[in-house]
């Protein structure tokens, strides 16, 4: 009754919170006017661990993974603005994943240059072209990010368990994606990076265990304001295998308390938190206090990253798109998170 309990509680919250993003969420068309050819001149394909320029170029490339960030009128018109924008910053090849399936809603943009492949996996969305979509809604909040059971993985080891609705949202672009990395990947030797925000940043550890699974090598992994995505059994075994996986959290966004570990949730490595007054520590212990809402939106993570930036970098690479105003937090969405779930 208890463990019922928690879940009724969990889900309430998680449709607060996507409320949240139906009104905060968009963003005017952005024109890019610096940072040409940055993905070849500043991008350290080669890196190991911790790069603050790598970490500010993945976030770039989450944040306009998301359709209403580019004001994009349909898919389509989505890739057309997305490839316009990175090809000045030195990516030459794109291509892009569009699943909808039973069982969830994948996007992903898979693009590389002559030294990387990039995989940014797209987070959750409940409108489109700033009004709220059924459909969107249906797939990123109540069959995913809402389907917070656990997943028994029997062939990824005896008692592995991940989140099921993140699970479920890998599994149905697997095959295209990793065909597309396949495909990427060939002719001239590159190294594979995968990166995602909030839903895809619970995505790309998944696809990550099991590209490698399959053989394929993963240079690095970076995700911004990802959830749990599995018990101590998974994480145990992912940080066996990805140890210097970089996971961001910005000034004790709430979605990465989530879902709560009364559950059974867990994180699988260290975090690098960017604090309220700005300074940032590297493989950091998880944040304590109350998890904040306005700072979970990508255009925070890519603000907090770029003051990051040493002044010289900065010269090197495209400017964030200008904070707005209803990238504000909700206090009552706070007040709700914290009553119930802070731990």
């Amino acid at each position: 009754m208890v463990t019922v309990t928690r879940h009724i509680k969990a889900f309430i919250f998680f449709a607060i919170l996507a409320g949240f993003f139906l009104t905060g969420f968009t963003s005017p068309i952005f024109s890019q006017t610096t940072g040409r050819d940055c993905f070849n001149r500043i991008f350290n394909a080669e890196a190991v661990g911790h790069d603050l320029g790598n970490a500010y170029l993945l976030m770039y490339a989450n944040l306009f993974s998301y359709e209403n960030q580019l004001n994009a009128k349909d898919f389509a018109d989505f890739k057309k603005k997305y490839q316009d924008l990175f090809a000045p910053l030195g990516i030459y090849r794109f291509d892009f994943v569009n699943v909808r399936k039973k069982t969830a809603d994948t996007q992903a943009v898979v693009m590389s240059n002559d030294k990387v492949v990039i995989v940014a996996l797209r987070g959750s969305e409940a409108s489109f072209n700033g009004k709220f979509s059924p459909a969107k809604f249906a797939y990123d909040w109540l069959m995913t990010d809402f389907n917070f059971f656990k997943k028994r993985i029997i062939w990824w080891g005896f008692g592995v368990k991940v989140h099921q609705g993140f699970y479920a949202a890998m599994d149905v672009c697997y095959d295209e994606v990793k065909k597309q990395i396949q495909s990427h990947l060939s002719g001239t030797p590159k190294k594979l990076w995968i990166t995602g925000h909030s839903l895809g940043a619970g995505l790309a550890p998944l696809l990550a265990y099991r590209l490698t699974e399959d053989g394929i090598d993963i240079q690095g992994i970076y995700t911004f304001a990802g959830p749990r995505i599995g018990n101590k059994t998974f994480c145990a075994k992912y940080s066996k295998k990805f140890p210097d996986h970089q996971r961001w959290v910005n000034n004790n966004d709430l979605v990465t308390k989530l879902p709560p570990k009364a559950m059974g949730f867990q994180h699988f490595s260290a975090a690098n938190n960017i604090f309220a007054d700005g300074h940032l520590e590297i493989h950091s212990s998880e944040m304590k206090g109350f998890g904040k809402a306005s700072t979970h939106l990508p255009m925070a993570y890519i603000h907090a990253i770029y003051q990051l930036l040493p002044l010289e970098l900065r010269d090197q690479l495209p400017v964030p798109p200008s904070l707005h105003a209803n990238d504000q937090g909700d206090s009552e969405l706070e007040k709700e998170f914290n009553s119930k779930f802070s731990d």
